[in-house]
């Protein structure tokens, strides 16, 4: 390749894709860390619940847009209970399957609602705007034994030693002409 803007050698190739990799990774996690979207489904299959939220409280981070779809008739979000600073006025008006709804969370702290016509039967629930979500340990965490680890050491350098034979090999041996006199 001659053209001046079409060459490109190895090394630059693997640079520019390690630092476009890299660029990404760093936006990913960028953007992770700034809210997001998450759903609650509001009376999902005909239930008198919010998923998830009234049997744990959903927890999400400042930023966070909240959006709650109806999946049956009949509900509506009033909220009893939020931050002093916050002002999220919920949704007063009772909808039907197929309505949607979102609010964005900026305030610290627990936002309690329930849905009017179904409080009785226990449609409530909380929302948790905290700074980060914990992630709960596994009860148990594998672990690898040492034998299998011992394996994978022997195997590698088994892998090792063969590439390293074959290359001497393809280099420097192999086919011997011996002078028959």
């Amino acid at each position: 390749m001659t053209d001046g803007n079409a060459e490109m050698s190895r090394r630059a190739f693997l640079t520019t894709a390690a630092g476009t990799a890299a660029a990404a990774g760093v936006a990913g996690t960028a953007t992770a860390q700034e809210g997001g979207t998450k759903e609650v489904v509001v009376g999902p299959g005909g239930s008198l619940v919010f998923e998830p939220g009234t049997d744990e409280p959903l927890q999400i981070t400042p930023g966070t847009t909240v959006n709650f779809v109806w999946d049956s008739d009949n509900h509506n979000i009033v909220v009893e209970e939020q931050p002093e600073d916050a002002n999220w006025e919920g949704h007063e008006t009772i909808e039907n399957t197929g309505f949607e709804y979102s609010y964005t969370f900026e305030v610290l702290g627990k936002y309690h609602y329930y849905c009017e016509p179904h409080r009785s039967a226990g449609m409530i629930a909380d929302i948790e705007v905290v700074e980060e979500i914990e992630t709960p340990e596994p009860a148990s965490v594998p672990s690898v034994p040492d034998s299998a680890k011992t394996l994978g050491v022997a195997t590698t350098f088994a892998m090792i030693a063969t590439l390293g034979l074959g290359f001497f090999f393809l280099k420097y041996g192999g086919d011997y002409e011996v002078d028959e006199e």
